[in-house]
């Protein structure tokens, strides 16, 4: 049996991904005192759209990126730093394939894991600004390719789209979806829904009473996509193209499953956690809205730059500034796992979005098989910065660069260790 199909059935078994980041995270907020500060090795190398390469370089240094990449077996790594509101370094680091030469540029695309989740609900947000979905009505009343079953959970409360997109909506499976190969049957979304093969996945149904407790959870995001394809009337895919990518200039994002040939050219190869090759390159993620997004740090900076000024009331290219403090407000205050937060400002909930009370603090971080990426915001500022790798432990590295930046940078941020 090959490691990619080993590694998508030990994730199939009941793997929690979100605990396993836990544990990403802490290594990675430690890892910059197993590289000694000396000259960095990144050198030029990548170097696209960096005005202020000077600082950058201050933080490569004292971490040594491209030997802290080699020790973590990391093939390659791409950020976008945001700084006053615009994107003053976008660079790649290292290759985008095992034993491969092609060096990861700013444009080069990576699955983005989890942070499918938040950008969908940019989407979602769009639709409830246009009167085309309800934030508070049962979801049922506006999908008309499937209904949310009813069990012994949805006799007092049923799934609307703020509980869906808070992970409150009664869904507890969808931690992780390991994604389907390259030549392997893919399942319609309804299948995917019913848990009716060629799906892998058990069928997706509440597990607990809306609205009662938070539970990360995937499964109400395939449920979000199914609503966003009903209401809007279009595919998916084409619906986040035309409703969010192509107004703020996102060319290089794209929740097509499987990846179009055109785009693939330009995509970094996933490698598994002791370091082999993703078999065929990557696994398609056919649960688009919960972790099948293509993207780069770039684009994904763009996204988050957009919001941080609507929030502000200086930009609707997108969203009102009222909907974008809907999306930003939390919803949801217990409980939740510090992934992005600290232990002055904890993580809080908002609708898709982990966010914090400090200065404005958002983001999300994301998996798939081969992959790991992180984005950070900060509204108040308009500092933040976006991070994706080609690696199952990407964000070892990723998150010790990310703390050596915001040090450089002064943002007063650390990534966190686990509770």
């Amino acid at each position: 049996m090959n490691r990619s199909r080993m590694a998508s059935r030990a994730y199939r078994a009941g793997s929690n991904h979100l605990v396993f980041f836990l544990f990403l995270l802490i290594l990675g907020a430690n890892l910059s005192s197993l590289a000694a500060p000396g000259a960095s090795s990144a050198g030029s190398e990548g170097l696209e759209a960096c005005p202020d390469a000077p600082r950058l370089e201050r933080a490569e240094r004292a971490l040594d990126i491209n030997r802290l990449m080699r020790q973590q077996k990391i093939p390659g790594l791409s950020l976008a730093v945001i700084e006053n509101f615009r994107i003053v370094c976008a660079k790649g680091y290292g290759v985008t394939a095992k034993d491969g030469k092609t060096p990861v540029m700013p444009t080069t695309l990576f699955l983005a894991g989890s942070i499918s989740k938040p950008v969908a609900a940019v989407g979602a947000l769009y639709l409830w600004q246009q009167g085309k979905l309800k934030l508070d009505e049962d979801v049922n009343r506006r999908l008309t390719s499937w209904k949310v079953p009813d069990n012994a959970y949805t006799h007092r409360h049923n799934a609307t789209l703020r509980l869906l997109l808070s992970h409150t909506g009664g869904f507890t499976g969808g931690d992780f979806f390991p994604g389907y190969g390259l030549h392997e049957p893919l399942p319609t979304l309804v299948q995917i829904l019913d848990g009716l093969p060629p799906a892998t996945n058990p069928p997706m149904r509440p597990g607990f009473e809306p609205g009662t407790q938070w539970h990360y959870s995937g499964d109400g995001y395939v449920v979000v996509q199914q609503l966003i394809t009903d209401a809007s009337g279009q595919n998916f895919p084409d619906f986040m193209r035309t409703t969010v990518f192509e107004k703020l200039g996102m060319h290089d994002s794209s929740y097509e499953e499987p990846l179009p040939a055109g785009r693939a050219a330009s995509a970094a190869s996933g490698t598994l956690m002791d370091g082999t090759a993703v078999q065929g390159g990557w696994h398609v993620n056919p649960e688009m809205a919960a972790g099948g997004l293509w993207s780069t740090p770039t684009d994904l900076a763009k996204l988050a730059i957009e919001l941080s000024l609507s929030i502000h009331g200086k930009a609707n290219h997108l969203l009102t500034q009222d909907t974008t403090r809907e999306l930003l407000t939390p919803q949801w205050k217990e409980g939740v796992i510090n992934i992005l937060g600290t232990k002055r400002d904890p993580d809080q909930m908002g609708l898709g979005f982990f966010v914090g009370s400090q200065k404005g603090r958002f983001g999300h971080i994301g998996g798939n098989v081969g992959y790991q990426a992180t984005l950070v915001m900060f509204a108040d500022t308009g500092d933040g910065v976006v991070i994706m790798t080609n690696s199952d432990v990407g964000l070892t590295a990723g998150n010790a660069l990310l703390n050596s930046i915001a040090e450089v940078y002064a943002w007063d941020y650390v990534v966190p260790p686990a509770p």
